[in-house]
């Protein structure tokens, strides 16, 4: 593929088009350019891609001809689902040579969900399933399916598979790889791979299925899923409260865990600099902002009394009120008040964004570690970047944060912008430092020099390996995750570090 001619003629261009054409039905092959546009601009706004066409298949079997079709035709395929990825994981590359020959591959029209089993705690469905009426449907079973994050209203589950999202339950229930038991994947050469087991004990040789899974579209494209459903919690008690200091936030966690057990399904960490974009946007805290605040959830089952569940909760809290681990808490009386809390830490990022945005660092460090990663990377901001005005929230009890970074107000709104590129280097360098990953519930999308320069040599190398096996032709999701082989075709270097 390393031949291949990047431009096409008006002829080429609109034989292609006809010949999709026939293959999907006029219908589903869009070439408006308004709507191109929109699909090829990342979730961010902050990368402009463009595209031959818009595809969207009805079927496993149209996905399949798709990429047959763009194998023949020297054309490069990028899956997208809703479009919700932060690290450009879905939208064609501003600075590719290959954006004429670039098909976007949208699956919404494959949107059914097919069987529910309630018995066996499985849901199948198509890939363009959206995840909130997977939800719904789940709970109209009296099931829960318990993947949940702020895109979920649009992201779609291949999608989801494909970057094998997080969100804030991860700390009870895992990532979307661990609620997902089978696949069904269409190879770049257009063969159908058939991995929609339903069973949760499989010994039969290597575990494909998990390969796909946070591939992020480079070895195949997921059409099919069965999803692993939980059993659906009777209710939950959540609570904002403040810390007398960073390490509180240690030994809340602990005491909860200790008391809680399974039943502790959200527990998130927030600075008060990411909560006051959405407090001056007009929301109301419960409590006096402090320094550093939690927001958790405590599930409870049937079996249990909710109020005796809550005294209890109040009675093991009480020590840490005692000892200034705790400032103060509010706790949600109604579900109503629940949402409300929640709505506070859902809306930093719309929030932070409307007031100047910042630099995104989605990064993963083992919980033991969190708070120590988090006062020495403070410790060089202000010898190195005393300008930086650090937005910190995320999911604490998983290790993963939003490690997110503006500029002070003196400074005007945007001055970050300048430093993006240092300022990544230096969270990066001290996330490796401390046994981190750099890329820990959003994917890898575009930032293919970050893993060049954070990976384990051998690790990237097999990695590498494994991209050549299952596209080696360069079809699928080019510059994306890591390069190909030197044998086909090489993407031009983007700017993330």
């Amino acid at each position: 593929m390393s031949s291949i001619i990047s431009t096409l003629s008006e002829e080429d261009r609109e034989r292609l088009i006809r010949e999709l054409s026939d293959l999907l039905g006029a219908d589903h092959v869009i070439t408006d350019a308004g709507e191109i546009k929109a699909a090829s601009l990342d979730s961010r706004r902050r990368r402009q891609g463009e595209a031959l066409a818009l595809l969207r298949p009805g079927t496993p079997e149209e996905v399949a001809a798709i990429l047959r079709f763009a194998a023949n035709n020297h054309l490069v395929v990028i899956p997208q689902g809703g479009n919700t990825s932060t690290v450009g994981g879905a939208t064609p590359n501003p600075e590719s040579p290959l954006n004429a020959r670039t098909l976007i591959l949208q699956l919404s029209r494959m949107n059914r969900i097919l069987a529910i089993d309630a018995v066996n705690s499985t849901m199948t469905v198509e890939a363009g399933a959206v995840l909130e009426r997977v939800q719904a449907a789940a709970k109209e079973a009296g099931k829960l399916f318990p993947v949940s994050f702020a895109a979920q209203g649009t992201a779609q589950i291949g999608g989801m598979l494909a970057a094998n999202a997080g969100g804030v339950h991860v700390v009870r229930y895992g990532m979307a790889r661990r609620n997902c038991l089978g696949i069904e994947v269409v190879l770049a050469d257009g063969r159908i791979l058939n991995l929609m087991r339903s069973v949760r004990k499989d010994n039969a040789g290597y575990d494909l299925r998990d390969l796909f899974i946070g591939s992020e579209g480079t070895l195949g494209v997921i059409t099919k899923a069965v999803l692993d459903l939980s059993a659906l919690p009777a209710g939950r008690i959540t609570v904002f409260a403040s810390l007398g200091e960073l390490r509180a936030v240690e030994k809340l966690f602990t005491t909860l865990e200790d008391f809680a057990g399974p039943s502790l399904t959200a527990f998130e960490l927030i600075s008060k600099p990411a909560l006051e974009p959405v407090i001056a946007a007009g929301r109301k805290a419960p409590i006096e902002p402090s320094d550093w605040m939690v927001l958790f959830d405590l599930s409870y089952t049937k079996r249990e009394d909710p109020e005796a569940f809550a005294e209890s909760l109040t009675d093991a809290l009480s020590p840490l009120f005692e000892d200034g681990t705790l400032t103060d808490a509010a706790i949600a009386q109604t579900e109503t008040q629940a949402e409300a809390l929640w709505t506070l830490r859902e809306e930093i990022p719309t929030a932070v964004r409307a007031s100047g945005g910042n630099i995104k660092n989605d990064i993963s460090v083992p919980r033991g570690s969190l708070c120590a990663f988090i006062e020495e990377t403070y410790a060089r901001f202000e010898k190195e970047a005393p300008w930086l005005l650090p937005m910190i929230f995320g999911h604490y009890g998983d290790g993963n944060l939003h490690f997110n970074l503006g500029n002070k107000p003196e400074l005007g709104p945007g001055y970050w912008k300048a430093h993006e590129r240092e300022i990544h280097r230096l969270v990066n360098d001290e996330v490796v430092r401390f046994g981190g990953s750099v890329a820990a519930e959003h994917g890898v999308g575009a930032k293919i020099q970050v893993l060049e320069r954070t990976k384990d040599p051998l690790e990237l190398e097999l990695m590498k390996k494994l991209r050549g096996v299952f596209d080696p032709e360069g079809i699928l999701n080019p510059g994306r995750v890591v390069r190909y082989p030197e044998n086909v075709w090489q993407n031009p270097k983007e700017a993330w570090d």
